[in-house]
C-alpha cells in the first residue's frame, strides 16, 4: 500500500461514503491490505452478504478496486483493497456546514446504539439506584447500586484537565499508545473472545 498515491475525492457521493460510520471499519481493513469479502466479514463481524454490499458501494464510487481473482469451483474469489493509501475529502463536498456538525454526525450513530444498549441493561428495577457524590479528589461522581450484574466490566470517566504543554503531549502519546495496543491485540469475532467497546474523545478545549 505504501507505493499507492493518495486520492482527493471529487464528488459528494465519495465524501459521503468515506464519512459513513458504518464503512469506517471495513475501509480501515481495505487501507491496510488486500482482503476477500469473507475475510472482511470475519474481521468486521458482518455477514458475507453485508460485506459484499459495502464493497459494491465502495467499488462503484471508485474507492475500492479488485486486485485479483482466485479461481475455484463455481465463482472465483475476488480480493479487494482501497484505491489509494489515503483519501483527502474537501470539506465543501461534505453534507455539513461546520466541523462541529461533521464530528457530531460521525459519533451520533455509535453513541445512539450504545445508549440504547445501556438503557436496556439498566432498566428500572426495585433495589437499583444512582449515587451522586464527591469522590476522594473532590470531583462529582455518579455510580450505581444494584447494577453489578451488568456493570462488572464498565469503566467510564469524563475529565477536564489543565496540563502543561509537556504533559498534554504525554497524554496524547499515551492515548495513541492505547489504541496501538488495541490494534495489535484485537482479533476477529470468534468463540471465547470477550467484546469491548472503547471510545476516547481527546481534544483541546474546555467545553
Amino acid at each position: 500500500m505504501g507505493d499507492l498515491p493518495s486520492l482527493t475525492v471529487s464528488t459528494p457521493g465519495q465524501a459521503r461514503l468515506l464519512l459513513d460510520p458504518a464503512l469506517l471499519t471495513p475501509l480501515g481493513h481495505l487501507l491496510r491490505g488486500e482482503v476477500s469479502a469473507a475475510e472482511l466479514a470475519r474481521a468486521c463481524g458482518l455477514s458475507v452478504q453485508q460485506a459484499h454490499h459495502r464493497l459494491t458501494r465502495l467499488r462503484a464510487a471508485g474507492l475500492v478496486v479488485v486486485t485479483q481473482e482466485q479461481a475455484r469451483a463455481g465463482r472465483p474469489v475476488k480480493r479487494y483493497r482501497a484505491a489509494a493509501r489515503a483519501f483527502r475529502v474537501p470539506f465543501a463536498l461534505t453534507d455539513h456546514a461546520t466541523l462541529s456538525d461533521l464530528v457530531a454526525g460521525l459519533h451520533r450513530d455509535p453513541l445512539a446504539q450504545q445508549h440504547e444498549r445501556v438503557g436496556r441493561m439498566l432498566a428500572a428495577q426495585p433495589g437499583r439506584h444512582l449515587n451522586v457524590h464527591l469522590n476522594a479528589r473532590g470531583q462529582v461522581t455518579l455510580d450505581f447500586d444494584g447494577f453489578e450484574d451488568v456493570l462488572d466490566s464498565v469503566i467510564s470517566a469524563h475529565r477536564l484537565a489543565y496540563l502543561s504543554p509537556a504533559d498534554a503531549q504525554e497524554l496524547d502519546t499515551r492515548v495513541q499508545s492505547l489504541f496501538d495496543w488495541l490494534d495489535e491485540h484485537a482479533q476477529s469475532r470468534a468463540e471465547g473472545l470477550v467484546p469491548r467497546l472503547l471510545g476516547v474523545f481527546l481534544t483541546p478545549g474546555d467545553r
